[in-house]
């Protein structure tokens, strides 16, 4: 293999958006990359705003357990900052335990409150045997709801082959039949479950203080991935999903919150635009949401087209420079900003344009050109279209605007779908604004990406 060949794939490589950055001692996510590469004050401006370090900070001070809200679209980075606040808290004195839900439930089908807190607490009794070398509580969270279903709500002639704990676990992450069938049966249980569940809960925590010897140890569970909620699902389907989840962390807010827990759930970030005071009543009074890298000045004014940051181009630039410090050999700076406006911000869009590119530059002599540039922004670009017509109205109107303000609550799963398959973009430098994803702007009739 040539030296330049070695090269394109080592740098290639370096891009791999799937492998979160990981802070300190702290073993929580099987995949990841050292800390060195991480960029800081990566979503903040000039002056700060660090919504991680404000959150960290948050559960310090609370005296009292309590359920928070983090949310950001799917490439902000959002796993790697939930990664720092875990290394925060553990410099604080927390037992912080990490869970992917997205293992745990199907995230193409609608949620109800009974289902999600079956699976919580079954996510919960598993990171606690594996961080103690011990089976939690009497008995383990999946044997008890088991038993629970069986004896109360009868659940046997819908079983559907689910013998025991077991397999009750992976029927409920991989048969969306058996859910649907389960949520049926237990609507009627909703209040018992959140007994079991908050019981379970405690037992949980004064497990963990007396391992450590620490009767005043917050424990603090982090809930990724609920952010994803809507999957591959398409048409009515995902309007249900998406109604679910509104539903699940507004209308039934006071049920996820448990004594001693304290609680850090990702929610899908449609909730932060749409928001009007309910899901203030979590612990913070807010939701704490991950913005896009800031790569404008800032609001534009309405009618006028956003305007380039430097020092958001700069960040762009470093963070592939600290996972390739020979960049230069394959791009010139103007490509590397015209890919970091062309992403909006977006990290995992900038790197799979990167990447794009890459593949190309070995038929260049493996050097980048314009034209392979102007291919990955195609190829990027192709997954947001076809556009429809109202959907155009609307994101014309969210450009002219900057806000994502509901006509009326029937249209909130279509926001949802636009913000989900991120046509539109959230920055939060001075205020906080939405845009629409740069990529598609001249489809929806306003200016294409701004010139570096």
């Amino acid at each position: 293999m040539s030296d330049l060949r070695q090269k394109t794939k080592t740098f290639y490589n370096a891009l791999d958006w799937n492998k979160p950055v990981t802070f300190g001692d702290l073993k929580l996510i099987k995949e990841t990359v050292s800390a060195d590469l991480y960029v800081e004050n990566l979503h903040g401006t000039a002056g700060g705003n660090d919504r991680i370090g404000d959150l960290a900070y948050e559960i310090e001070l609370q005296e009292s357990a309590g359920s928070y809200l983090f949310t950001g679209n799917r490439g902000t980075g959002k796993t790697t900052e939930l990664l720092r606040l875990a290394g925060l808290l553990k410099q604080s004195g927390c037992e912080v335990l990490y869970v992917d839900m997205g293992e745990y439930i199907d995230l193409t089908s609608p949620l109800e409150p009974t289902d999600f807190l079956i699976t919580l607490m079954g996510a919960l009794s598993e990171k606690v045997a594996e961080r103690l070398g011990i089976d939690p509580a009497r008995e383990n969270w999946w044997e008890r709801i088991w038993h629970f279903l069986q004896t109360d709500v009868q659940i046997k002639e819908v079983s559907l082959g689910v013998t025991d704990g077991v397999s009750l676990k992976a029927a409920l992450a991989l048969d969306p039949t058996f859910k649907r069938l389960l949520q049926e049966k237990t609507r009627g249980y909703l209040s018992k479950i959140v007994e079991l569940a908050r019981a379970y809960a405690l037992e949980i925590v004064n497990l963990v203080r007396t391992e450590r010897a620490d009767a005043g140890r917050k424990i603090v569970l982090i809930a990724d991935s609920v952010e994803r909620l809507g999957g591959s699902s398409a048409g009515e389907d995902i309007r249900k999903v998406f109604r679910s989840a509104a539903v699940l962390f507004d209308d039934h807010a006071d049920k996820l919150r448990f004594t001693g827990l304290n609680v850090v759930y990702t929610v899908p970030p449609f909730l932060a635009a749409v928001s009007e005071g309910g899901l203030s009543t979590y612990a913070g009074g807010q939701i704490y949401a991950l913005p896009s890298v800031h790569i404008y000045e800032g609001c534009p004014v309405p009618g006028q087209p956003c305007q380039p940051s430097e020092r958001g181009l700069v960040v762009m630039r470093t963070i592939v420079a600290k996972r390739y410090p020979g960049w230069a050999e394959f791009f010139s700076e103007a490509q590397l900003n015209q890919l970091a406006l062309s992403s909006g911000g977006d990290l995992r869009d900038y790197f799979r344009m990167l990447r794009n590119c890459l593949v190309r530059a070995g038929q260049s002599q493996f050097r980048v050109t314009d034209g392979a540039v102007r291919d990955a922004e195609y190829a990027v670009r192709a997954d947001m279209l076809p556009l429809a017509e109202d959907d155009r109205e609307w994101l014309r109107k969210i450009t002219l605007t900057h806000e994502c303000k509901l006509p009326s609550l029937d249209k909130l799963p279509d926001l949802a779908r636009l913000i989900h398959g991120k046509r539109v973009l959230n920055y939060r430098n001075g205020e906080n604004w939405y845009d629409v994803h740069p990529l598609i702007r001249k489809d929806v009739g306003v200016e294409e990406v701004p010139a570096a």
